[in-house]
């Protein structure tokens, strides 16, 4: 019996990557499914591209938005999208990946084996070498906060079978996961309070508050460049570390008991000023790097009283 997929795909300024992975996808070995591929307000020559590639595909749905709304507004434009012929199992996969022609299948018999009450992923590998993983998903904070430690190292080691088992987890990436329609149900649409990052988190949370597991599977593989959303801006930019933290504080506040949560607002908001303060001593950092932080704290207590719409708004522009 064949199950009908939605895949959604956001892609952001991302030409090549986006088609390297919908071309993936053409070529799985499992066919019961459409692609919603929503583009997030990209230049006009991509989007032009895009539709000369994809617009006589039957399987691959353009959906071209004016404006860049969010990674997270983008993928429920994906799910609004299916919701008048609800799929078994959404797909929902980072534009700069390349699946492997078995994974959607694997994915399946994985959510499967856990009576579709599983949000299921697998292995993820660099681009290169093409045999070093990147992330296979993060064991549980056993302190119950939000130090949910990656199980591969660095995001860089030789896979030598070391993962090759089935585990249940205290998070997972939505870089590629399967989410069985009773699942989405129960959890609904991505929270659009997360602009950038976080957002799959939240997501997780929600699922394990909800009784629902995640779960790795080995047989399930994807190829993932990472960072193409922000590929012109570096790690360590204050633009990007002002999302992270804005993304960190919502978490805290959204999924900590409320002790738990002053001690992070309090703790952990002094020893990353002062790291970030040791740092421009040291002159690793800029002063904006530290601005980052204070902003970020300072924005999130103005989103806990509803002042501020989580939109495209960052302070810092590099």
């Amino acid at each position: 019996m064949l199950h009908k997929i939605g895949i959604i795909v956001v892609n952001y300024n991302q030409l090549t990557y986006t088609k390297n992975c919908i071309d993936s996808l053409l070529k799985s070995d499992f066919q019961d499914f459409h692609i919603a591929l929503i583009d997030n307000g990209s230049k006009k020559e991509i989007s032009k591209q895009l539709a000369k590639e994809y617009s006589n595909n039957k399987k691959v749905n353009l959906c071209f938005l004016k404006e860049n709304i969010g990674y997270a507004a983008g993928v429920n434009k994906g799910f609004m999208f299916f919701e008048g012929n609800m799929p078994d199992y959404f797909l929902i996969l980072n534009n700069d990946t390349v699946i492997d022609s078995k994974a959607i299948k694997n994915l399946i018999n994985a959510s499967k084996r856990y009576e579709n009450n599983a949000i299921v992923s697998g292995k993820v590998f660099n681009f290169a070498p093409k045999d070093s993983l990147q992330y296979v998903g993060q064991k549980s904070d056993p302190s119950g906060g939000l130090n949910q430690v990656s199980i591969v190292k660095n995001k860089n080691e030789k896979d030598i079978g070391q993962y090759d088992f089935e585990m249940e987890l205290g998070m997972l990436d939505d870089i590629f996961w399967l989410i069985p329609k009773r699942v989405y149900k129960s959890l609904g649409h991505y929270s659009e309070d997360f602009f950038m990052y976080g957002e799959q988190n939240d997501y997780a949370f929600r699922a394990i508050k909800k009784g629902f597991k995640l779960i790795y599977t080995p047989d399930a593989k994807i190829w993932h460049k990472g960072g193409a959303s922000t590929n012109s801006l570096k790690s360590l930019s204050p633009r990007i570390q002002y999302w992270q933290n804005l993304a960190s504080f919502k978490l805290a506040f959204l999924h900590l008991p409320e002790k738990k949560f002053l001690e992070f607002s309090l703790f952990w908001y002094l020893k990353t000023l002062c790291k970030q303060l040791f740092l421009f001593l040291l002159g690793k950092r800029s002063l904006n790097n530290i601005k980052a932080v204070f902003y970020a704290k300072r924005d999130f207590i103005d989103w806990k009283k509803g002042n501020i719409p989580d939109k495209d708004y960052n302070p810092f522009t590099t």
